[in-house]
């Protein structure tokens, strides 16, 4: 089985658009969730046998578009904790009206992002109470899909993957590094790689 953790981070295929979407609370464009729609189909598509953990913010929640492709037999609704972890978990359990059993935190290193997202200064990422009832995903091994993208050919990340499934690890992707090329950020575009990977013929890009 292929076995899926993507990372909701940003709304947005622009990072500038998504940035004033976390900011200003204030949606920008009709691109709501637009790439991770496009990995929901890929998923969907693919011949092979498929798991998605889908982990997402107070900023990432999704839409009745994306909830609708999120099928609960390939699909599964995780959250990606960013300030308060009993309040964004009921958020997310209200919006989507399914049981949430996992968890990942959103790191924050830089300090205009700790801003952003209306952290404190000195803390890069949310701390999880005792006894928080969801279970760490961080207990599975995986391999970081788009940080492989971003400096080795198709090829070789393909071939790297391929190995990492075998050994039962889980992929880790981002949507917003589909198509795009960080410049601070160290991941590359993976929509090729995840096109090979998923066996998906029909192309989504456009």
């Amino acid at each position: 089985m292929i076995k899926l953790r993507i990372d909701v981070d940003y709304p947005y295929p622009s990072r500038i658009q998504s940035f004033l979407f976390t900011l200003l609370n204030t949606k920008v464009s009709r691109n709501y969730l637009r790439n991770a729609k496009i990995i929901a189909k890929m998923v969907n598509e693919s011949p092979k046998e498929v798991m998605a953990y889908w982990f997402f913010t107070p900023q990432t929640i999704p839409d009745k578009e994306l909830l609708e492709l999120l099928h609960p037999e390939r699909h599964e609704v995780a959250l990606h904790v960013a300030n308060d972890p009993y309040c964004e978990l009921e958020k997310l359990e209200k919006a989507t009206k399914r049981k949430v059993k996992f968890y990942t935190v959103h790191g924050t290193a830089r300090l205009l992002a700790r801003l952003m997202w209306r952290r404190k200064l000195w803390e890069p990422r949310a701390q999880i109470p005792k006894g928080f009832p969801l279970k760490s995903f961080y207990e599975f091994p995986t391999l970081g899909l788009d940080v492989l993208c971003y400096c080795n050919s198709t090829d070789q990340v393909v071939e790297m993957a391929k190995k990492s499934i075998k050994k039962g690890e889980v992929l880790h992707i981002h949507p917003e590094w589909l198509f795009q090329r960080g410049t601070l950020n160290h991941r590359g575009p993976y929509y090729e790689v995840l096109r090979i990977l998923l066996q998906t013929t029909r192309d989504l890009k456009r």
